[in-house]
């Protein structure tokens, strides 16, 4: 039944990340190759433990994606290194498939010179990260990739073992001079197409990349669960194939993905949108196209660029009547609606159960949204609403741990700094004594 394989879902990271951030892509996959070819150098490891890294190391700056930080990357890796090595930690660990490897992302700048004073199963790969990490930094300085500069910061910054597989992989591979041409992403695309990923693992990959989202909006996140566990509910109820439920999950969860290049002001919007606003926000449906086409199956494509048509051709972005929109797209469109109405934003409460059901027959009965879908959504909307609310604490209870967490960053940053230097006293009075 698998329709998304490893390479499917390493492209839609890749044209999701694109969105957010160009320059920030171009380097985290820059970044990620110097440490493929690090550790296949090294010769250490399975093609599917280098996988994991490679994903790793692009995702390696994904804390920069908060608000505050998304377009000031740079400047970020010069001064504050914590924050975002936080916020990428807190993300793989809890809303990633990678969660046992996250400490590799929290450490990922930390110098080498006190990594002494850390205990992780994972820190010489946070020390590889940070190798490869400087080494394409600095490769736009002249001269800081000459001999006598790289050995200035040797045993401080990185490992004279870190410093020597790179230049070793360097002399076997040409790292830099493929960098220069972008011969690197050939080879990326190939390790990725090379492992067999769990659909365990390509199911959470794909929740992760919704999770991206809520660097920008928490609503729209929130929103994305929602509809797909009502779709889910109203699919059960209409005894869809297990083909179907299955195209039907994945493009409910991807539904909303092109809202990763609408602006924030537009998706936390407390009121009404204008007339201008509302067509910015209709593009994201078209952008939710552009980054599936081509990469999942065409099924799953089509559901998530439909939730938005009406049976009578009034919809976007297409204008599809009803004959042309299957039962899994009609379902997913009247779960949208659900999600939206049953949710609480800034600007309303939730509607309760009488009122959204009101609220969808009559588009059932003006004849925008599937009449047969909307039949059983009405006669079964309390169990549908009382199983969101089961099934809500385990879809969406980490997500909303996770939000907790970053609000204490500061806190968790001082935590850190304060472990460092008590293991810093520590080790300087065991030197005295």
């Amino acid at each position: 039944m698998a329709v998304i394989s490893g390479s499917n879902m390493y492209d839609i990271l890749r044209k999701s990340f694109s969105i957010l951030n160009p320059q920030l892509m171009h380097h985290s996959e820059r970044t990620a190759y110097i440490l493929y070819k690090m550790l296949q150098t090294e010769g250490h490891m399975s093609s599917k433990e280098m996988a994991d890294y490679v994903i790793i190391a692009v995702l390696h700056d994904i804390g920069t994606c908060k608000l505050e930080y998304i377009h000031q990357w740079a400047q970020f890796e010069k001064d504050d290194v914590w924050p975002h090595s936080i916020f990428g930690f807190l993300f793989l660990k809890y809303l990633s498939p990678l969660e046992d490897k996250a400490e590799i992302v929290l450490y990922h700048h930390l110098d080498y010179n006190k990594h002494y004073l850390i205990k992780s199963q994972y820190i010489k790969i946070a020390e590889y990260l940070f190798m490869a990490d400087k080494i394409d930094v600095t490769m736009s300085m002249p001269g800081t990739l000459e001999p006598d500069y790289l050995q200035k910061y040797r045993n401080i910054k990185y490992s004279a073992e870190a410093l020597n597989l790179f230049l070793k992989a360097n002399t076997r591979y040409n790292i830099l001079e493929k960098l220069k041409k972008e011969d690197y992403l050939k080879e990326l695309d190939e390790l990725i197409a090379s492992v067999s990923f769990s659909e365990d693992y390509k199911r959470k990959f794909l929740q992760m990349l919704i999770y991206i989202i809520d660097f920008r909006s928490q609503y729209t996140v929130i929103h994305t669960l929602a509809t797909t566990i009502f779709a889910q509910e109203l699919g059960d109820l209409m005894k869809l194939s297990g083909q179907d439920k299955y195209n039907m999950y994945y493009g409910a969860l991807l539904h909303d993905i092109g809202k990763i290049a609408i602006p924030l002001s537009i998706l936390e919007s407390t009121g009404r949108l204008s007339d201008k606003e509302m067509d910015i926000m209709k593009k994201h449906v078209e952008i939710t196209d552009h980054v599936l086409k081509g990469i999942v199956d065409d099924d799953i494509r089509e559901i998530a660029i439909r939730h938005h048509e009406k049976l009578d051709g009034s919809g976007y972005f297409r204008g599809l009547k009803g004959d042309e929109l299957t039962r899994p797209q009609r379902i997913v469109a009247v779960a949208d609606i659900i999600s939206a109405l049953y949710g609480k934003r800034s600007y309303k409460e939730a509607f309760a159960p009488d009122k959204i059901k009101a609220i969808i027959q009559a588009d059932a009965d003006n004849n925008k949204i599937c009449p047969a879908v909307v039949d059983v959504a009405v006669k079964n909307m309390e169990s549908i609403i009382r199983n969101f609310e089961k099934k809500k604490e385990a879809v969406l209870g980490t997500y909303m741990q996770i939000k907790k967490q970053e609000n204490d960053v500061h806190a968790f940053k001082v935590q850190i700094n304060l472990r460092i230097c008590s293991y810093e006293s520590a080790y300087v009075s065991s030197l005295i004594s």
